[in-house]
């Protein structure tokens, strides 16, 4: 029997607690309220994926906000990847396992009031999450060929490195997390914490897209897998739970009217821009199967840079100097090239706005710092490959990049800049309703009474990690202090029979 329900017509639903989104946020807030008692409804636009399309088009397509395409307005656009599915981003994410730097914690107290002031119960918790995901260290036999590559030339530069930490507990390296697991290696919010949350009395609808906020009740269209409207979506709640993302979240509070556009609410949007460096060996296979990234360094992160190993993709070829025989030879060795991504912790000026057509708009410029960083990443990415393993030549994330065989020929691509050269990445928006501006220290949105946010964006700033776990333990905080005031009783997030970690 399913765990959730695949409406097809209107539906009209009454809760204590209604909860819009199912990624990590979502998921950690059903299963405290449900566990302690209250009556729980989620709610999740897109729809479960256990048997993943194998074709990326139609994986990334459904998978992903916006098929893939959302996008900054700025210069230069900047890509916001978010996921659309039932367990939302922890469907489409690489399962990467960091805990919240404890000076970060720090800085979040005095950010947000306090929030965390109980920091070794921060610290126990997320030790917790960590066991529950059944968290652990990539071992070198799923190390894939980027990452040992990745993993040689850190070392070889006296790089501070390790294995990524991932909730994968049955990976069998198929490299492809980021399209959806088809094997059930990653555990993800659809594989044993929704079933818990649901088995506790939580009621879980998908295709249920959520467009308007109002007192006491969300409203919205019942939609099928391609987004087409099946029926009308309206759910009467004491309390409405906003786990929608840090673009989802602001939108609905936004669009709804509830909200100042001007005010605190999608202001302070952070999103961990990456730029990548590709390395080519010519005399060197780097392919072999593996984990999608399994390799990190923080060997910068005091200036608040890490790398990780990044999975290289045939469509890359399309951004790279390459015409005629030369694209045939490069093409043609695509299994001798890798790449290294230089993740920033980002201070730009950004906002979520109201929707536009049907769209998010978010409007992002960067820092002065973030280019200098994002500068630095470029740098630091090219010596990787030409002075940690010697690459035959490297290609900047840039537009109209051109080959750099030496340092020298780097620093002078470098060289006075322009920031709307870059190609950019992201998948990490949070902080657009931070703990300390928009939120209360209970997560619940200024001037709102029964409005709360539990997912990233009520993060006071970014972490600087990949924030799966922050995200989770946040969330968890937030849904126990919720389920207090609505008179549950929180019940321990590990079973008895499960070892503490030491």
């Amino acid at each position: 029997m399913s765990f959730f329900e695949t409406p097809t017509g209107d539906v009209t639903l009454k809760a204590k607690v209604v909860i819009v989104g199912s990624g990590p946020g979502g998921t950690f807030t059903a299963l405290t309220l449900a566990e302690a008692g209250i009556d729980v409804v989620l709610l999740e636009e897109g729809h479960p994926y256990r048997n993943v399309p194998l074709d990326m088009g139609v994986a990334v397509g459904r998978m992903y906000a916006e098929g893939g395409f959302r996008t900054t307005e700025g210069d230069p656009p900047l890509p916001v990847a978010g996921g659309k599915a039932l367990g939302g981003s922890t469907i489409v994410n690489s399962a990467l396992c960091f805990r919240t730097p404890p000076e970060r914690v720090e800085e979040w107290n005095q950010e947000s009031g306090g929030a965390f002031s109980d920091t070794a119960a921060f610290h126990a918790l997320q030790a917790d999450i960590e066991t529950l995901l059944r968290v652990a260290e990539t071992p070198d036999a799923l190390l894939s060929g980027n990452d040992l590559a990745h993993r040689e030339a850190a070392r070889a530069l006296g790089w501070r490195e390790g294995n990524l930490r991932r909730n994968t507990p049955t990976c069998v390296g198929c490299g492809r997390c980021n399209q959806g697991c088809t094997t059930g290696g990653k555990n993800s919010m659809d594989r044993e914490l929704l079933p818990r949350a649901a088995a506790a009395g939580a009621r879980i609808v998908v295709g249920c897209r959520v467009e308007h906020l109002a007192t006491g009740r969300v409203e919205g269209t019942v939609v099928d897998e391609q987004g087409e409207a099946l029926g009308h979506l309206r759910v009467d709640a004491d309390t409405i739970v906003l786990s929608a993302g840090s673009i989802g979240t602001p939108r609905l509070l936004l669009d709804s009217g509830l909200v100042d556009r001007e005010g605190p609410v999608g202001g302070g949007l952070r999103v961990q821009p990456v730029v990548s460096v590709l390395g080519y060996f010519p005399d060197r296979p780097i392919f072999r199967p593996g984990s999608t990234q399994g390799h990190f360094s923080d060997q910068h992160a005091d200036d608040d840079i890490i790398f990780e190993a990044n999975p290289t993709f045939g469509s890359q070829f399309a951004a790279m100097p390459f015409y005629g025989a030369s694209m045939h030879e490069h093409a043609g060795n695509g299994g001798h090239w890798t790449s290294t991504g230089a993740l920033i912790r980002d201070r730009p000026s950004a906002r979520v706005l109201p929707t536009s057509q049907g769209k998010a708009r978010i409007v992002y410029e960067s820092s002065e710092e973030d280019h200098r960083r994002l500068l630095k990443g470029l740098r630091l990415g090219a010596s990787l490959w030409l002075e940690g393993i010697r690459a035959k030549h490297v290609v900047l994330g840039l537009f109209g990049s051109s080959l750099c065989r030496t340092m020298d020929e780097v620093d002078a691509k470098l060289a006075g800049l322009p920031l709307g050269r870059m190609v950019l990445y992201s998948s990490h928006p949070q902080a657009s309703c931070g703990m300390g501006r928009a939120t209360s220290p209970d997560g619940e949105v200024l001037g709102l009474p029964g409005v709360v946010v539990a997912d990233a964006s009520v993060l006071p700033s970014n972490v600087g990690r990949n924030p799966q776990i922050s995200v989770m333990t946040v969330s968890r905080i937030v849904a126990e202090r919720l389920a207090v005031r609505l008179g549950g009783t929180v019940r321990p997030l590990l079973p008895e029979t499960v070892d503490q970690p030491g």
